[in-house]
């Protein structure tokens, strides 16, 4: 799956499908099931939210001046759901199914300051940050985070000690009216309805993914979004998207896999392939786009 127990993170590119009988063999017995954070019991969350701040005190595995949370989104990778056991979580991996909260994101109980990540960026608390004004988040447990990167492009990252900001698009608003349309429950449907990957990839990505992105704004919108706590619930959620659609067809959809590549250095496209390597920047061993097209095969071992 896009979004794993490796909790890498990948987009939605790739090839031309390869036989079912080519897919790797299950050897996932038992899948642990994945909950929305709503599910969580307080001592969960509470556990969850304290092994992140955790990760802020732990050394760069990559050799980095700053710290293991920093490392992934220098990468741009997701949290590996081990090193936060290595925090002291024993939890699940949890999701954000944000249907639930159209137009009201910010009363959300994933953003709330008491068992979640806290609300909006405040107009009061403000820095700057290569040479704009952001607006830090100034409630929950993630206040005094401070990431150490940000990304100018999506080739050239900036080393600089920032709060975590946010600049939420929600509410009764123009715009937010407009986002709402994108990731509420009737286009999440529609989206879903889609019967081939390539349609189906286009259609998510253009949608809820890059919609909650710009709705949630500030740290979100850069390629250092895993910056914000949320991320990592918002794209288990594409993740939990993604296997309901293969469940709905797992003969044909376990294998479906097409679109290009794309090396952001040099601009070079090419047509990926079930077989290519989803690169985890040191973080994790690398492994084959077809070892995680299940989440009960021969890698991953969880539901939803």
């Amino acid at each position: 799956m896009l979004l794993a127990n490796l909790l890498t993170f990948v987009s939605f590119a790739a090839a031309g499908a390869i036989p079912y009988e080519n897919v790797p063999k299950s050897t996932c017995t038992n899948p642990v099931k994945r909950v929305e954070w709503r599910e969580l019991k307080a001592a969960d969350k509470q556990s969850y939210i304290d092994a992140v701040l955790c990760l802020k005190t732990k050394p760069s595995r990559l050799g980095l001046k700053t710290s293991l949370y920093d490392d992934f989104p220098y990468v741009h990778h997701k949290y590996n759901l081990i090193t936060l056991r290595e925090c002291g979580y024993t939890g699940y991996a949890t999701y954000w199914d944000w249907t639930k909260d159209v137009k009201k994101l910010a009363k959300s109980p994933v953003m709330s300051s008491k068992l979640g990540i806290g609300g909006d960026g405040s107009d009061t608390r403000t820095e700057t940050l290569d040479g704009k004004t952001i607006r830090c988040v100034n409630d929950g447990p993630f206040k005094n985070l401070r990431p150490s990167y940000q990304s100018r492009s999506p080739t050239e990252l900036l080393t600089a000690s920032h709060c975590l900001y946010r600049e939420l698009t929600d509410g009764e608003s123009e715009g937010s009216i407009i986002s709402a349309q994108y990731y509420n429950a009737t286009y999440v449907a529609i989206v879903q309805k889609n019967a081939k990957f390539e349609t189906y990839h286009t259609a998510l990505e253009g949608g809820p993914h890059g919609i909650i992105h710009s709705s949630m704004g500030g740290e979100m919108n850069p390629a250092t979004s895993p910056n914000d706590p949320v991320f990592f619930f918002h794209h288990a959620q594409i993740d939990r998207l993604w296997w309901q659609w293969q469940q709905a067809n797992p003969k044909a959809r376990l294998s479906d896999y097409s679109g290009e590549t794309a090396n952001l250095k040099n601009q070079q496209r090419g047509k990926a392939a079930l077989k290519d390597l989803l690169l985890m920047g040191g973080l994790a061993k690398d492994v084959k786009v077809e070892d995680v097209m299940s989440t009960t095969g021969s890698v991953l071992c969880y539901k939803y």
